[in-house]
């Protein structure tokens, strides 16, 4: 698969977009968008700058027993987590698992078998459909959550190959609707992810940044119970990964060819100004 997958022009076309903007997406007040395409646009210029050491951070990673043994870590990007906005409320979180005595091509054969993805993640999804696709790496594709409510959303996925032993990928929301009432539990995802060969196996790190609308300290303080919790979505989106890699005699579908074109990329949404993080 990593000989006929052909690599993204470039790193700047993977990370070279802010949140998008979508008539399909749900209406955010321009302020919250701006401030929130801001707050990624930073979160991507950390994230290219990582690209140089990522063999020597996944070989470092390994060291901790806990994560060889299959434990899932996350923790929060920032350090103001959920960070306001105007009206809104951004989520972001980091995590990581290690999938032992598999191969790359496997694990991105699992995330790019669209059509049966809901049947690896029944955490966290109804349904899924892969939609379009643009060349070897880029697809459109729909998915029902159930986290952190029943939410339908179309996302654009690009996959690029760093070397032999690094692959990452980028998913932007283009549209967000939440099934019946909207609490705005969801207004944009952002996903971010790295595959690593490190010894035997496969270190998967993955970064979702989310935007919710504004709730009170008292629904944020048990969040869980009110479903808004990106950090749960997460840990269980890195377990089924492992989960379902090390499951034998389990095939993964080749996304098919055929399909219509996905057309422009997503056009990137305003930001008055990137401020560092």
């Amino acid at each position: 698969m990593l000989d006929t997958m052909k690599s993204c022009r470039a790193t700047a076309i993977l990370f070279g977009f802010a949140a998008i903007s979508s008539v399909k997406a749900q209406q955010v007040d321009p302020r919250t968008e701006s401030e929130f395409n801001c707050y990624v646009q930073s979160a991507e210029a950390r994230l290219r700058s990582r690209q140089s050491s990522l063999a020597a951070a996944a070989a470092s990673a390994l060291k901790d027993r806990s994560l060889r043994e299959g434990r899932i870590q996350t923790s929060p990007a920032d350090a103001a987590n959920p960070r306001q906005v105007t009206e809104g409320l951004i989520h972001d979180w980091v995590g990581k698992v290690y999938v032992p005595n598999t191969s790359l091509d496997r694990v991105l054969y699992l995330l790019q078998d669209y059509d049966r993805r809901a049947q690896y993640f029944k955490d966290v999804l109804a349904s899924s459909k892969l939609l379009c696709r643009t060349e070897q790496n880029r697809f459109r594709v729909s998915m029902r959550l159930k986290e952190p409510d029943v939410i339908d959303t179309e996302n654009d996925i690009t996959y690029e190959q760093i070397d032999r032993n690094h692959w990452q990928s980028r998913s932007y929301s283009t549209s967000v609707r939440e099934v019946g009432t909207d609490h705005k539990y969801l207004l944009r995802l952002n996903s971010y992810w790295t595959f690593s060969v490190v010894n035997d196996g496969v270190l998967v790190e993955g970064e979702a940044i989310t935007l919710s609308g504004q709730f009170g300290s008292a629904i944020r303080a048990v969040g869980s119970l009110f479903r808004i919790s990106p950090e749960k979505s997460l840990r269980r989106t890195l377990a089924s990964i492992r989960e379902t890699a090390l499951k034998p005699g389990l095939e993964f579908a080749i996304p098919p060819s055929g399909l219509p074109d996905c057309g422009e990329r997503p056009v990137i949404a305003g930001c008055a100004s990137a401020q560092p993080r």
